[in-house]
């Protein structure tokens, strides 16, 4: 499928979902780099699914699964009922059997280990568009990094998105926003996910942060290789907008004033 008609499919889709801009940034990444297995975590309405999905159906190969929580009812339409319209739907599993996507992450876990105990990886590419909070996705992305293949690429969305920024509701997926500390609230959780647990991770080589709303890390291609403690040179690149930098402006501003 070609992203113009992906991009069609998900225009009269109720948020929430990626914009287009960054559904085509995604697109683009898996026609170029061919990923055949893929993950999801956290699937929504299925917006980013079906650009996913229609990468691999232009690709001609590959199946993406896409993990949601139990608790989520998403109506008007279902996920399953976008997907099954969408044209791409037989390249996408939809997996709601767990509460969260970790306790999903933790029985692929299970599933990848062999008899010497040693975690075989299965994924080469998992995208990360979720909780939004460092308790749930930064056990997401530990384990997701165990379940990545060497040379596959993990994706953050959301690196600058905070709960004092962009949440006007006294709620946020179960997270009771007036309980939580002044930093919690200010401080993006995927960023700190994205610089606390990924570039420090020596599995990593390659890093990109686009418009601070995006974390690309690309599996290093010997990183079943003993590395002795010692973390592998890496390369980081970012590429942002005036329009970033004026957000992380008034984040930084925030922390100040508290």
């Amino acid at each position: 499928m070609k992203f113009q008609d992906a991009e069609r499919v998900v225009a009269d889709l109720p948020a929430p979902h990626i914009p287009a801009s960054r559904g085509r940034v995604l697109y683009e990444h898996i026609r170029k780099q061919r990923p055949e297995n893929l993950l999801e975590l956290g699937t929504a309405r299925g917006g980013s699914a079906v650009f996913i999905a229609a990468a691999l159906e232009a690709n001609g190969k590959g199946h993406l699964t896409s993990v949601d929580s139990s608790r989520w009812k998403w109506r008007k339409p279902t996920p399953e009922e976008f997907l099954d319209g969408s044209g791409v739907g037989n390249r996408v599993t939809l997996d709601k059997r767990f509460s969260t996507y970790t306790w999903f992450l933790k029985t692929e876990l299970e599933a990848c280990l062999d008899e010497a105990g040693v975690v075989r990886p299965k994924y080469d590419f998992i995208f990360l568009d979720g909780a939004k909070n460092w308790s749930t996705d930064g056990l997401a992305v530990v384990i997701a990094e165990r379940l990545l293949r060497p040379g596959g690429w993990l994706l953050l969305d959301d690196l600058g998105w905070s709960y004092e920024q962009d949440v006007d509701s006294a709620w946020h997926y179960e997270i009771e926003i007036g309980k939580l500390s002044t930093e919690e609230r200010v401080q993006p959780h995927l960023r700190a996910a994205f610089d606390l647990l990924v570039r420090t991770n020596p599995a990593f080589d390659y890093f990109l942060i686009q418009d601070g709303w995006w974390g690309w890390a690309r599996k290093s291609a010997d990183a079943d290789r003993p590395v002795n403690g010692t973390a592998r040179t890496a390369t980081i690149k970012f590429q942002s907008t005036r329009a970033s930098s004026r957000r992380l402006n008034r984040i930084r501003a925030l922390v100040r004033k508290f």
